[in-house]
């Protein structure tokens, strides 16, 4: 090994060749931003599917247009949405959806009664001896649904069926 000293070539007295180190730095670098991506992938999953769940329990994805009257304070049990010939002339579409209420049935048939009788919606008949009340869309009348009201003491089930 010689190294030129600006007027001759001197040895350096060091054996074999010089051992280039080469810095590793990258990967560091590599594996920081390996480590944020993840981070930021499993929050943004998290976020997602609270947002996703949150939705699901407020009735956000529910199929019934959003200005049909929900009754408050209750729990969806049974979502159902076809797409087809429904039976009903003109309609392609039926949303069944299902709701539990702590309230007895005469104070939720009193919400429906009044809130399908206001807005966009008018009551069509009601048989408050069978809880059932039938309803129209005052802007489609071919829109057409069904209220049932199944009391169990102070407890209610809302079973609506809406074809449009």
């Amino acid at each position: 090994m010689w190294v030129w000293d600006g007027q001759r070539w001197v040895p350096t007295g060091a054996q074999g060749a010089p051992a280039v180190r080469r810095s590793r730095g990258w990967i560091w670098w590599l594996a920081g931003g390996c480590g944020v991506l993840l981070i930021l992938g499993i929050a943004g999953g998290i976020y997602g599917m609270v947002s996703l769940f949150r939705a699901v329990q407020n009735g956000s994805l529910a199929c019934l247009p959003s200005d049909f009257p929900q009754y408050p304070g209750t729990t969806i049990t049974r979502e159902y949405t076809y797409v087809g010939t429904t039976g009903h002339a003109g309609d392609t579409h039926e949303c069944a959806e299902s709701f539990d209420s702590n309230d007895d049935v005469s104070t939720v048939t009193g919400f429906y009664t009044s809130r399908l009788n206001a807005a966009d919606w008018k009551v069509t008949s009601n048989d408050a001896a069978n809880g059932t009340i039938n309803f129209a869309r005052v802007s489609r009348p071919q829109t057409v649904g069904t209220v049932i009201l199944l009391g169990r003491g102070q407890h209610t089930t809302i079973a609506v069926t809406l074809y449009y």
